[in-house]
């Protein structure tokens, strides 16, 4: 029964009819909550780690492109893996960041558990960002010539070394968050 203004209601709303006894909620989630990947990881973080493998698979095709001097496809490539990040980074990993690193931040980065993941974080958007500066650089005229570099290689070569550490501490993220503390 719902109260209404202090006035119980003999109504019933779907509301009502999806709570179990204990008042709680049902709650049907679009995903699984448990992860596919054998370990305490739930289902988004596990389809995270897949994705960014496979990103960076993308990101050596990519590389790969530009020793051909196939730039266009480069440029596709690498723009493409740029984008999904951007959207991964959104969907699961800010909101990851929000809700169990962020509260706990100022007292224990002491812990592999918080300071893996802060590395991983302060590395990512460093790469992230300089992703989007290139991409903004190559591919259109928005910026003003003094704002725009001319040593591509020098560029890519620090994105792809940023790249790596930052594929490598996400999956050192993913260790000291689900594996570590269920082994």
């Amino acid at each position: 029964m719902k109260t209404t203004f202090g006035q119980k209601s003999s109504r019933a709303t779907k509301h009502d009819a999806a709570t179990v006894r204990s008042g709680q909620p049902i709650v049907m989630p679009l995903v699984p909550v448990k992860g596919f990947l054998g370990t305490g990881a739930p289902f988004a973080a596990d389809v995270n780690l897949v994705m960014q493998l496979i990103l960076g698979a993308a990101l050596i095709a990519g590389v790969l492109f530009a020793r051909h001097k196939s730039y266009r496809a480069h440029g596709i490539c690498q723009t493409t893996v740029l984008l999904v990040n951007l959207l991964m980074i959104g969907l699961v990993m800010w909101p990851s960041f929000q809700q169990q690193l962020r509260p706990a931040l100022p007292k224990v980065f002491h812990r592999l558990y918080y300071a893996a993941a802060m590395t991983h974080a302060l590395v990512g958007v460093t790469a992230e960002a300089l992703g989007l500066y290139i991409v903004i650089v190559a591919g259109t005229n928005l910026l003003p010539q003094w704002l725009c570099f001319t040593h591509w290689k020098r560029w890519m070569r620090a994105e792809a070394a940023l790249w790596s550490i930052v594929l490598v501490s996400g999956v050192g993220t993913y260790y000291a968050w689900y594996v570590a503390p269920f082994a």
